[in-house]
């Protein structure tokens, strides 16, 4: 007999640096003079305390479409990257508000094992199979259960008061899509009430297409996930060729091709000509901030050991973060690729 997977996705453990002086002793009628050197211990300098760097979540829209194209969800700010996109686990984490766990199964088998929490006493059994006793380690809230045009619909929250148990997370936002043979199970972990709103409208943001028998219950309605990605590429209206502030970030290159729809040279569109490949490949593509504003732009290698924006303008890594450019104004790098610059706009 196949073991029970439980969808209510808990939260995981998420996340969090001489100068030497010479004295000269001089008698009155020396015959000889003596030099003494005694070397004094320099100042200790102040050390220079490390630039935050200072973020704009709201710099652009985040939508999020699947390498596959079948489902979407608008993420909460620009602090998020996507970890994983697989057929049926798509996964998206922000250091300081929690994660996104997207999961799919589908067919007899998936089914089967899998626990739909069709009843709030159902929803109340999944946390208790965690070691969790309800009213002392948590709290369900708000459950909802409907049918959305022949898909059953269930939405709840999980206030955790024993964050220990929860591994550090203080609520658990779930939302599934389910019928006889098909669900989808989008879960928000969230690390603290300032995060719980922007986490809540994410997961409720979620659409789907393609074939999936579920998407009538929740419709892509811009057409975001309609084939319109590829390779793990984020997809929509981003448009290329919007710098700021003198910059020219997002044009072009001149070797690659900017149009709308795939490429014969596999490049897509609304990307700066990137392939797929290149938009997450960090080693191609990186998306930096400057500390003063959390204004974004993407940078490229040159060949030479440097980097550089669209309008030949340098940039030197200091280290794994922090990245200056050729007049030392300080950025900071997450550690993201491209794909989170061209992530579409509504």
């Amino acid at each position: 007999m196949k073991n029970k997977r439980i969808l209510a996705i808990l939260a995981i453990t998420v996340t969090l640096s001489c100068a030497a002086t010479g004295c000269i002793f001089d008698g009155d009628e020396p015959e000889e003079q003596v030099v003494v050197d005694e070397t004094t211990p320099s100042p200790e300098p102040t050390a220079t305390p490390t630039p935050e760097p200072t973020i704009a979540p709201d710099v652009q829209d985040t939508t999020y479409t699947s390498s596959t194209g079948a489902i979407a969800i608008k993420l909460p700010d620009a602090t998020w990257s996507n970890k994983t996109d697989e057929a049926d686990m798509v996964s998206f984490e922000s250091p300081e508000q929690g994660k996104i766990l997207i999961l799919h199964g589908q067919g007899e088998e998936d089914m089967s094992s899998a626990v739909i929490p069709n009843t709030q006493d159902l929803a109340v059994s999944l946390e208790q199979a965690n070691d969790m006793t309800q009213g002392t380690d948590f709290e369900i809230q708000n459950y909802t259960a409907n049918d959305v045009n022949g898909v059953g619909v269930y939405s709840y929250t999980v206030k955790y008061m024993d964050t220990e148990k929860s591994g550090g997370y203080a609520y658990a936002v779930n939302k599934i899509f389910a019928n006889d043979s098909e669900y989808y199970n989008i879960c928000g972990s969230v690390v603290d009430d300032a995060s719980l709103a922007g986490i809540q409208t994410a997961v409720d943001s979620f659409q789907m297409a393609g074939e999936s028998t579920l998407k009538a219950a929740a419709p892509v309605t811009d057409g975001t996930a309609d084939g319109n990605t590829a390779d793990g590429a984020a997809a929509g209206d981003n448009t290329a060729g919007t710098g700021t502030e003198g910059t020219t970030e997002g044009t072009t290159p001149a070797d690659s091709s900017s149009s709308n729809g795939s490429a014969d040279d596999g490049t897509y569109g609304n990307s700066a000509g990137f392939t797929a490949a290149q938009l997450t490949d960090t080693s191609q593509t990186r998306t930096i901030y400057r500390n003063s504003d959390g204004h974004p732009l993407v940078i490229t290698p040159d060949g030479s050991g440097n980097w550089k924006d669209f309008d030949g303008n340098t940039y030197r890594f200091a280290n794994n973060e922090d990245v200056y450019d050729q007049n030392d104004v300080d950025y900071y790098w997450h550690g993201e690729g491209a794909d989170v610059y061209y992530m579409p706009v509504e």
